[in-house]
């Protein structure tokens, strides 16, 4: 893959079961985030821009139920990254994240995908390390706040370092 030139456009998805935090995630992001939703609940997607390094990252947020799949497949498509949003609090949640990951490489390919550990200033998350065993996942699980902003650029920069690297 070749070096990515200043501002060049790059497409990262958040994805993740319901309630997980996505929406949260993606406005702590750009300066007018969109959220299509139906009393709180993302029933189309969420969607911000920003530079970051040299990137101009646009950043899209699905909805996290599973009869939304279709719009999650239109909205991860041509994703250059994917950020998987969890529950850190809500082990019941982490079986749905194998699905949810090959309902969304179906349409984007094998492009980089970090885990995001959510609400990790919530009593009772389990830690990242932890996460990554019980879902048995070899990459990066990063852990976070959306709600405070902790963590969600330091995620945002794993993908785009994975990217970088052709990975």
């Amino acid at each position: 893959m070749e070096p990515h030139s200043p501002n060049q456009d790059v497409k990262i998805v958040v994805t993740g079961p319901y309630n997980a935090g996505k929406s949260e995630f993606v406005q702590r992001f750009g300066t007018k985030p969109i959220n299509v939703a139906v009393n709180g609940t993302t029933v189309g997607l969420d969607f911000t821009h920003e530079i970051i390094e040299d990137y101009h990252v646009h950043i899209f947020g699905t909805p996290g139920q599973d009869h939304f799949k279709d719009v999650q497949q239109c909205v991860a498509r041509g994703a250059s990254g994917i950020i998987m949003v969890i529950d850190s609090t809500d082990p019941s949640t982490f079986i749905q994240v194998e699905a949810l990951t090959k309902r969304i490489k179906a349409v984007c390919g094998r492009v980089p995908l970090v885990v995001c550990a959510n609400k990790q200033d919530k009593d009772g998350a389990i830690s990242p390390d932890r996460i990554k065993q019980m879902i048995g996942f070899k990459g990066k699980v990063i852990g976070t706040s959306a709600l405070r902003g902790e963590g969600t650029k330091t995620t945002i920069t794993e993908v785009l370092k994975q990217i970088r690297k052709g990975q």
